[in-house]
Formats: C-alpha cells, sequence, structure tokens
C-alpha cells in the first residue's frame, strides 16, 4: 500500500452499515513536530507525560476524536463495544485534563472513511486484512510493535510479502 495513512495500518473500525464505515487508525502516531501545537490548542499539554496524537486517517484531518474505555460517559459518545467507545466532544478534553476522564484513551485527527460497499469492495479485493479487534492491543501496547503483532496473528510472516496491494492490516 502506497497510501501514507494506510500503509502498515492498524485502522480500528467504529461504525460499518449500509451506508458505509468510518474507523481510527490506532498505531501512527503524529510526528513531534506538529504534536506540541495541537497539543497546546487542546489543553492536553498540561498532562504529564504529553498524551499522543494519532493520525485517525485521511477524512477531517481538523477534527479531533477520542478512542476510549467504555468506563467513562459523555453526552454523544458513540458506543462501539462494552468495552471502547468513542467521542468527539469538548467535554472529553476538560476531564482527561482535570483528571476525570478515561483511564485508556487514543487522541486522533482526522478518521478513516468509506462510502456505501467501498469497504467490502477493498475488503474482496484483498486491501484489508480483518481481524478481531483487541482492547490491549489498541490501548496497552506501544505502537511500533502493534502492526507486527497484528500480522502474527495470521500465522504468516508479512514482511515476506511484496507487491502493491498487500500489507493492511
Amino acid at each position: 500500500m502506497t497510501d501514507p495513512f494506510f500503509q502498515k495500518s492498524l485502522v480500528y473500525i467504529c461504525e460499518h452499515d449500509s451506508e458505509g464505515a468510518m474507523g481510527v487508525i490506532v498505531n501512527k502516531a503524529m510526528p513531534s513536530q506538529n504534536v506540541q501545537d495541537i497539543l497546546t490548542q487542546t489543553g492536553l499539554n498540561l498532562i504529564k507525560p504529553h498524551p499522543e496524537v494519532y493520525l485517525g486517517g485521511p477524512v477531517a484531518v481538523d477534527m479531533g476524536l477520542i478512542l476510549h474505555d467504555a468506563s467513562y460517559k459523555s453526552e454523544g459518545e458513540l458506543k462501539i463495544t462494552s468495552e471502547v467507545k468513542l467521542t468527539s466532544n469538548n467535554q472529553i478534553i476538560e476531564d482527561i485534563i482535570n483528571n476525570n476522564g478515561p483511564e485508556n484513551y487514543l487522541f486522533s485527527l482526522g478518521y478513516s472513511g468509506w462510502g456505501q460497499g467501498q469497504l467490502e469492495r477493498e475488503i474482496e479485493e484483498g486491501d484489508w486484512l480483518i481481524m478481531p479487534a483487541n482492547y490491549k492491543h489498541i490501548f496497552k501496547m506501544p505502537n511500533h510493535t502493534k502492526w507486527s503483532t497484528a500480522a502474527i496473528q495470521f500465522g504468516i510472516d508479512i514482511n515476506s510479502f511484496s507487491g502493491g496491494k498487500s500489507g493492511k492490516a
């Protein structure tokens, strides 16, 4: 995959219905030179250590989304599973700063989106490898090991693959 947003990306699918799909890349933190400004603008620079800012995908890159554990409750949240929710309101930022937010979260800018039937076609073409989501994999594992750890779950050495469309997980 030559698109830098999706090359060796793990996308956590948050919604998938007849209208399309949306997800958040969970293994790609933004380069550090951009992060300080974003953290300052959101107020998250007050947290120590500073949270990472993820590249959630190429759609609405100016929109902040927080993928978080389900223990935190907020207005307008999207419940994805019994363990994971997605929130995009400012209250969650304030709660994180004041130590009242979720214990585990990923702050991302943008998301990955597919139109009606698009994700299904890409899966049929072999562009994506599908696996069940794993809470620890998303929130507890270091970013640099997430993709290779996911690839191992398929029982193949994904690093031995070559070609244009292989390699997305």
